[in-house]
């Protein structure tokens, strides 16, 4: 009896043990255990069913573990998505052994470790895996005060602005020659509200010329590896040439010598006519009188009084 209760024991154990053997292989539950995403961007967690046979899901469950809240949720041919969250495979059903997580916009506080499980009518399994997330500097936008149409020998203040960074970052000033000016600028960094650093920068040229006009301002972040870049120039005034500046004045000696040549010209005539007249007139005022004697007695006669006519009668 002893004998036969012992190997009837040991039977019912090892029937035991093959069939949690058994539930165990037949359906597995395969996550990469690391994943990295990047700010802004899609984030991919991968995991996968494997059966040794034909299965379908009935249940699963996606959830961060720290917060112990729903992700995602699909149960007996009902999706309960929380917006962001959704199956990678976006035509996802019940027979399809890919259960992905796909993150469509990925945060800063999306970093952490996720659980998955999954329910088949053949078994179920659980798996984890986690998530870093990095964020990197957008390319820099530049501006300059004055914008446009600047004098030489004028004081320029150039800006360089960057945001998006994980960690506070180094933004690093360079003229066409390639010389560091960044001892020069001054650099202000902000925490954004979503956990991320913001870069602004000025850099002033001191006196500006034409010779030296393009600036480069490059953003590194905490590690010194450059992750944008952006160049600038200065929009100097356009200069006018010499031959230009003599037409110019060429152009204003015409005006205004045009009109001073017409009243010139006007008093000239006035003058000249006026000289004319007198001249005329003094010629009328000395005329000698070239009349003949014989005229002159006739005049005479002619002109005697009737009174001396009848005395000389």
């Amino acid at each position: 009896m002893t004998l036969a209760t012992t190997f009837l024991f040991f039977a019912i154990h090892l029937a035991c043990i093959r069939a949690g053997n058994s539930s165990e292989k037949f359906i597995k539950l395969e996550c990469k255990e690391e994943h990295h995403g990047v700010y802004g961007q899609q984030s991919l967690l991968q995991c996968n069913v494997k059966a040794v046979e034909n299965v379908t899901i009935v249940i699963v469950t996606w959830k961060r573990v720290e917060a112990d809240t729903l992700l995602l949720e699909y149960n007996q041919d009902e999706f309960h998505p929380t917006p962001g969250f959704t199956f990678a495979e976006p035509s996802w059903n019940k027979n399809n052994m890919n259960v992905s997580l796909l993150l469509t916009k990925t945060k800063m506080a999306d970093k952490g470790m996720y659980e998955c499980m999954v329910t088949t009518d053949r078994g179920d399994d659980t798996a984890t895996t986690s998530l870093s997330v990095t964020a990197k500097y957008i390319t820099p936008t530049m501006s300059s005060i004055p914008e446009t149409n600047i004098k030489e020998n004028t004081d320029v203040t150039i800006f360089c602005n960057s945001t998006g960074g994980q960690q506070r970052g180094l933004i690093w000033w360079f003229d066409q020659d390639g010389y560091n000016w960044t001892r020069s600028a001054e650099l202000v960094a902000k925490e954004t509200d979503d956990g991320l650093f913001s870069l602004s920068s000025k850099f002033t040229v001191q006196k500006a010329t034409s010779s030296f006009t393009n600036y480069t301002c490059k953003v590194l972040n905490s590690n010194g590896a450059e992750e944008g870049v952006a160049s600038f120039e200065i929009q100097l005034a356009p200069q006018v040439s010499e031959i230009n500046a003599e037409h110019l004045d060429s152009d204003s000696t015409t005006h205004w010598l045009a009109p001073v040549v017409v009243i010139g010209s006007l008093v000239i005539g006035l003058l000249a006519a006026l000289l004319l007249f007198k001249r005329r007139s003094a010629r009328r005022d000395h005329q000698p009188d070239t009349r003949h004697d014989g005229d002159v007695e006739a005049e005479g006669l002619n002109s005697d009084s009737p009174q001396d006519q009848r005395d000389s009668l």
